[in-house]
């Protein structure tokens, strides 16, 4: 057990522009155990909340904004708030998928150009649900501020058009990986 973990250890030592690689393939996968395990409860509580006859005296809290779950649409906010975490959930999923192509060196290929379209449209659709969700639950508590500024949800959508472009880029590196193999 010792000597396998000393020869990974020396192996990543003689990669060491791959060491941003495995900090951040640390993290997501951090992130990604963390969520696995909070999600199966998040979808216990929201299900005690929506189903319960009587009024619980936790707040609820997405965005910023306290939603009021005894109404209808503060309800919907809810469920949309679940529904987009466990789309950032299929998003980290993927990531982790691509950050193990990358690990394996596998840069220019279709699978990695796919993922990182697939995780581009999730993230918008994570934005879009973010939006939906953050105005539903300011509808729920009758308070509708208009706030000048940078949100998550510009970022968020800024972020997925990002890596949508970053696919298309990932195209035209593997069309030219493929016009210098065939020139040698």
């Amino acid at each position: 057990m010792f000597f396998n973990n000393l020869f990974i250890f020396a192996a990543t030592l003689k990669l060491k522009k791959m060491r941003k690689l495995i900090f951040l393939k640390t993290i997501v996968d951090f992130i990604w155990i963390m969520s696995i395990i909070a999600f199966p409860l998040v979808i216990v509580f929201i299900s005690i909340v929506l189903f319960s006859n009587e009024p619980i005296d936790i707040p609820i809290n997405i965005s910023g904004i306290d939603i009021d779950t005894s109404t209808v649409l503060g309800k919907i906010g809810v469920v949309l708030s679940l529904i987009n975490f466990g789309v950032i959930l299929y998003a980290i999923y993927n990531f982790k998928s691509l950050l193990n192509n990358f690990r394996k060196k596998l840069i220019f290929e279709v699978d990695c150009s796919q993922l990182l379209d697939k995780i581009g449209n999730l993230v918008i659709f994570s934005a879009s649900l973010y939006l939906i969700s953050d105005l539903l639950g300011a509808f729920s508590k009758s308070t509708i501020s208009i706030n000048l500024g940078f949100e998550s949800f510009l970022y968020l959508m800024s972020l997925g058009l990002f890596l949508k472009v970053l696919s298309e880029v990932f195209i035209i590196g593997k069309r030219i990986k493929e016009d210098n193999e065939l020139t040698i």
